[in-house]
C-alpha cells in the first residue's frame, strides 16, 4: 500500500501503469546490450574473429541505431505510439533470439543492428508518451524514474555473467528475450494518450502559477487538422530558440554520455594501472552517481515547475553540462587515483541531474504534434558527438588521456554556459508550444484523424 502511495505521489495521482510498463521495458532492453558487452570474448571466440572485428560490430550497431532515431521520431508523430513501442520491443526480442542462433558473422551483424534499432525506439517514443500521459509538474519525477531503468539495468551484468558460467552464451541470449515477450501484451493494453493532453495552454499557464488544472481541460481543445511533414516539423523545431541552444551542446554531451565510459576505463588503466576489478569499481561509482543525480535533478526541476519558474530548467541543464566538464577536469588534475575516481562519481551525478531537466524542458517547449521528433533530434546530435570520439582517442594516443579528457572537459564547460542562455526564451517558447490543440494521430481515419482517448 505504501509503495503504491509513493508511486501515485510521483504522478500526482495519475494512473501509474503507463510509467511502470515503460520503465520495465526500458529496463529489460538493457539486458541485450549488457549481455553483448559482457559476453564479447565468448562471442568473439565462437566466430573466430579478432578483437577489432567484434568491437567494430558493436560500434557500427551503436552509430546505426542513433541515426535511425530520427526516422523513428517522424513515424512516432504519425502513428499510434503504443503500437510503435510494441513493435520496437518485439524487434529487439526477435533479434536477440537471432543473435543466439546466428550461424555467421554477417547474420550476427544483422541481428545486432536489428536489436539496436528496436531498442532505440524507446528513446523518442517513450518520452513522447510520458509527456502526454502526465502533467508538466510531474514530468521531472516521471522522467527520472523512467531513466533510472538504465543504470539499474546495468546490474543485469551480474546475472548475465552468472548464467554464462553454467550455460553457453547462445542459451543466455535466448533467455534474455523472455521478459520482453511477457511485457509486450501488457504494453499493448495501454491507452494511446491524446497528444498535447497535458500541455495545452491552460495546463501550462496553471503550471506556471503553481496550480494543477482539471484533467479534462486539455481534452476539450479542438483536434488538429494536419500532421506536418518531416521537413515542416524540422523547420518548426529549429525555429524554437530554446531547442537550438540545448542542441548546440548535445554533440559534446554525446561524447560524455556514449564514449566516456570507454575513455575513462582506458584512462584508469594507462594512468593508474587499474586492472578489470579496479575499473569495474570506478564504473560502479559512476552508476551510483547517475542514480543520485537523477534524484537531485527531478527534485530541483519539480520545484522549479511548481514555483512557476520553468526557465530554471534551462539553467539547471546548463549547470549540469558545465558540472560534467568541471568534474572531468577534476578527474585529470587529481593527484591520486581515489580522488580521480571521486571526481568521476561527481561526473555521474551531473549526467543524472541533466536528464529529468532536459526531458521535461523539451516536453514544455516543443509542440505536441512534433514532440517525438524533438526527442529524436537530440539522439541524432548525441550520435554526431559519438562520431567525433575517434578524434579524441587519437588525441589521447598522441598527447595522453589527461590531455584528451581535459579538452573534453573544457568543451563541456563552454557547452554548459551556452545552454544556460536558453533561460531567456523558455517562457515564450512554452507559450507558443501550448497553442497547439490536443489531437490524436494515427487513428483509423488517417494520420490526422481524431479518436476518443
Amino acid at each position: 500500500m505504501a509503495r503504491g502511495s509513493r508511486l501515485h505521489a510521483v504522478t500526482d495521482g495519475a494512473p501509474v501503469a503507463p510509467l511502470l510498463v515503460l520503465f520495465a521495458l526500458n529496463l529489460v532492453d538493457e539486458f541485450d546490450r549488457v549481455a553483448f558487452s559482457v559476453l564479447t570474448p565468448e562471442i568473439r571466440d565462437t566466430f573466430g574473429v579478432s578483437d577489432s572485428t567484434i568491437v567494430g560490430i558493436a560500434s557500427l550497431v551503436g552509430v546505426t541505431s542513433l541515426f535511425v532515431a530520427l526516422p523513428i521520431g517522424v513515424l512516432a508523430d504519425r502513428v499510434r505510439r503504443v503500437r510503435l513501442a510494441g513493435a520496437g520491443a518485439a524487434a529487439w526480442a526477435g533479434f536477440t533470439v537471432l543473435t543466439a542462433v546466428a550461424p555467421t558473422v554477417g547474420v550476427l551483424l544483422l541481428a545486432r543492428i536489428g536489436a539496436g534499432v528496436g531498442r532505440i525506439v524507446n528513446e523518442p517514443v517513450h518520452a513522447s508518451l510520458l509527456s502526454d500521459y502526465y502533467a508538466p509538474t510531474t514530468h521531472p519525477r516521471v522522467f527520472a524514474l523512467h531513466r533510472l531503468a538504465n543504470p539499474v539495468g546495468l546490474g543485469s551484468a551480474v546475472v548475465v555473467g552468472t548464467l554464462a558460467t553454467f550455460y553457453d552464451w547462445r542459451l543466455v541470449f535466448g533467455l534474455l528475450c523472455v521478459p520482453t515477450l511477457l511485457l509486450l501484451p501488457v504494453l499493448l493494453r495501454l491507452r494511446e494518450p491524446v497528444r498535447g493532453a497535458t500541455t495545452s495552454a491552460a495546463t501550462v499557464v496553471a503550471a506556471a502559477a503553481g496550480a494543477t488544472p482539471p484533467a479534462s481541460t486539455a481534452r476539450q481543445a479542438p483536434p488538429a487538422r494536419e500532421t506536418p511533414s518531416a521537413r515542416e516539423a524540422r523547420s518548426e523545431l529549429f525555429r524554437v530558440p530554446t531547442l537550438r541552444r540545448l542542441w548546440l551542446a548535445l554533440p559534446v554531451v554525446g561524447v560524455a554520455i556514449i564514449t566516456l565510459p570507454q575513455l575513462t576505463s582506458l584512462f584508469f588503466e594507462r594512468v593508474y594501472g587499474y586492472g578489470p576489478a579496479g575499473r569495474g569499481v570506478v564504473a560502479f561509482l559512476a552508476g551510483v552517481g547517475i542514480v543520485l543525480g537523477l534524484v537531485l535533478g527531478q527534485r530541483v526541476a519539480t520545484r522549479a515547475l511548481r514555483d512557476g519558474r520553468p526557465e530554471r530548467l534551462a539553467l539547471y541543464d546548463g549547470l549540469a553540462v558545465l558540472a560534467i566538464g568541471v568534474a572531468l577536469i577534476g578527474v585529470v588534475l587529481a593527484p591520486t587515483a581515489p580522488l580521480s575516481a571521486f571526481f568521476y562519481l561527481l561526473e555521474g551525478v551531473a549526467v543524472g541531474a541533466y536528464q529529468p531537466c532536459y526531458f521535461s524542458l523539451v516536453a514544455l517547449v516543443s509542440g505536441a504534434r512534433v514532440r517525438a521528433q524533438a526527442y529524436a533530434y537530440a539522439i541524432l546530435f548525441l550520435g554526431v558527438g559519438a562520431l567525433a570520439s575517434p578524434l579524441l582517442a587519437q588525441l589521447a594516443d598522441a598527447r595522453g588521456y589527461r590531455v584528451a579528457l581535459g579538452v573534453l572537459g573544457v568543451t563541456l564547460v563552454v557547452g554548459g554556459a551556452v545552454t544556460t542562455t536558453a533561460t531567456r526564451t523558455v517562457r515564450a517558447d512554452a507559450a507558443r508550444a501550448a497553442q497547439v490543440p490536443a489531437f490524436q494521430a494515427g487513428s483509423p481515419g488517417g494520420p490526422s484523424g481524431t479518436e476518443r482517448p
